[in-house]
C-alpha cells in the first residue's frame, strides 16, 4: 500500500519550493513507509535545529534523572553558585518546560572562546522577562544551560554524552555534533546563500566555537531519529526508566499565560511538545497526548504510542524557501508544510 495522498503532497511541496531534499518516514502499527529525495538515504545528515532540544538533550536529561544523578528540583544555583540571585532558584523542571523566565538573546561574537563558564555567565546575566514559573515562553537559552548542567553532572561533554547515553545503547550510526561543511552524504540546511565558512544554521550556535549546544547544533539522520522515535513508542528502558515516560509526557504549561506567542503557542511536557488543540502543526493527525518536536530548519517528528503512529519530516525547507524567496520570513510556510503533510498522511491512513 502506497500513501498516495502523501506522495501527491510531497510533489506539491516540491513545486512550491517548500523543500528540495527530504526524508519523510511514516509508521502506523506494523507498517512503515519511507519517502526520500534523490541522493538522500537513512544515513544522510540534516541540521536538527530545535529537534536537538529533545534528541538528544531532553533524552539525556531524563536518563540522568532516572539514574538519580539529577533531580527536576535541582536549581541553577546548585551548579552556578555565582549566578544572579533571580536565576539561582530556576529548576531543571523550569528549564525543560520553558518556564524559567529567560528568553533567547543574541550571543556576542565568538562567545565560546570564553569557555563554558563564560557562556553560562553571559546567558545568566540577561534579565528575566517574567517571574520564574508564571508564564510560558519558548527559550533556547534555557535548554543551552541545561546542556551545560548535564556536562557538569555526567563529567563529559554533551557530544560524548550523546554517544554513550543514547547512540550506543540504541544502535545509532552517524548522528553527532560538529560535521564538516563538505561532509559526505549531508543535506545542506543552512538558510544562508553565503555560508560564511560555517555549517551551522543557528546564529547563536555559530558563536559557540565548537561547544555543543543543548538547544540545537546537532546533525541527525532519518535512520537514527527513527530509532529514537521507536524507542519512545516502545518505552525502551535503554532510553530511560519506564516511569520517566509518563513523567515527561504530561502537559506542564497548559493555562500559563504566553509571553512570546510569535515563537510558540504550543504546550510542553518535559522537553517535548505536548499535542493538543494548541499544537497547530500536528493536531490534525495526532490525538491529544501525542508528543514530538519541530526544528526551525524544516525538521519535525511526532508520535502517538497508543496508535503506533509516527511521522518524521527531515528537510532543507527553510533553506529552500530562503533561496527561492529571498524577501520576508518563512516560518509560517515551513509550519504549513508540516500541516499539509500530516493532513495527507491522515487521509491515507483513514484516521
Amino acid at each position: 500500500m502506497e500513501l498516495k495522498n502523501t506522495l501527491l503532497e510531497i510533489e506539491n511541496q516540491l513545486i512550491k519550493h517548500a523543500f528540495s531534499q527530504y526524508a519523510i518516514l511514516v509508521g502506523y502499527g506494523e507498517r512503515e513507509w519511507q519517502y526520500m529525495s534523490e541522493g538522500v538515504n537513512l544515513d544522510s545528515y540534516f541540521d536538527a535545529a530545535s529537534v536537538g532540544k529533545v534528541f538528544p538533550t531532553t533524552a539525556i536529561a531524563l536518563q540522568t534523572i532516572g539514574k538519580g544523578l539529577l533531580s527536576l528540583d535541582d536549581t541553577v544555583g546548585k551548579f552556578y553558585p555565582n549566578a544572579p540571585e533571580d536565576k539561582k532558584n530556576i529548576t531543571v523542571k523550569h528549564l525543560l518546560t520553558h518556564t524559567s523566565g529567560m528568553l533567547r538573546h543574541n550571543y556576542p561574537k565568538q562567545l565560546g572562546l570564553r569557555g563554558r563558564e563564560g557562556v553560562a555567565e553571559f546567558i545568566l546575566s540577561n534579565p528575566l522577562a517574567y517571574e520564574t514559573g508564571t508564564h510560558f515562553a519558548y527559550c533556547c537559552d534555557g535548554i543551552m544551560i541545561l546542556g551545560l548542567i548535564l556536562e557538569k553532572v555526567l563529567g563529559m561533554t554533551l557530544d560524548e554524552a550523546f554517544e554513550v547515553c543514547i547512540k550506543q545503547p540504541l544502535g545509532m550510526t552517524r548522528s553527532r555534533y560538529h560535521i564538516k561543511i563538505d561532509e559526505e552524504n549531508m543535506v545542506m540546511c543552512n538558510h544562508r546563500a553565503d555560508l560564511g565558512g560555517l555549517i551551522y544554521d543557528d546564529n547563536n550556535v555559530r558563536e559557540l566555537c565548537g561547544i555543543p549546544a543543548g538547544n540545537g547544533g546537532v546533525f541527525i539522520t532519518a535512520g537514527d531519529l527513527q530509532k529514537f522515535v521507536k524507542a519512545l513508542i516502545a518505552k525502551d528502558s535503554r532510553l530511560y526508566p519506564e516511569e520517566m515516560f509518563a513523567l515527561a509526557e504530561q502537559n506542564y504549561t497548559g493555562g500559563l499565560p504566553l509571553l512570546d506567542a510569535y515563537r510558540s503557542t504550543e504546550n510542553h511536557g518535559l522537553g517535548f511538545v505536548y499535542v493538543n488543540e494548541a499544537c497547530l502543526q500536528a493536531r490534525d493527525l495526532f490525538p491529544e497526548g501525542s508528543i514530538g518536536h519541530e526544528g526551525w530548519s524544516g525538521q519535525s517528528f511526532f508520535l502517538n504510542r497508543e496508535l503506533g503512529l509516527y511521522v518524521i519530516i527531515l528537510s532543507d525547507s527553510m533553506r529552500s524557501f530562503s533561496l527561492n524567496y529571498p524577501k520576508g520570513h518563512h516560518d509560517e510556510k515551513v509550519h504549513q508544510m508540516r500541516i499539509d503533510i500530516h493532513r495527507a498522511v491522515k487521509k491515507d491512513l483513514g484516521l
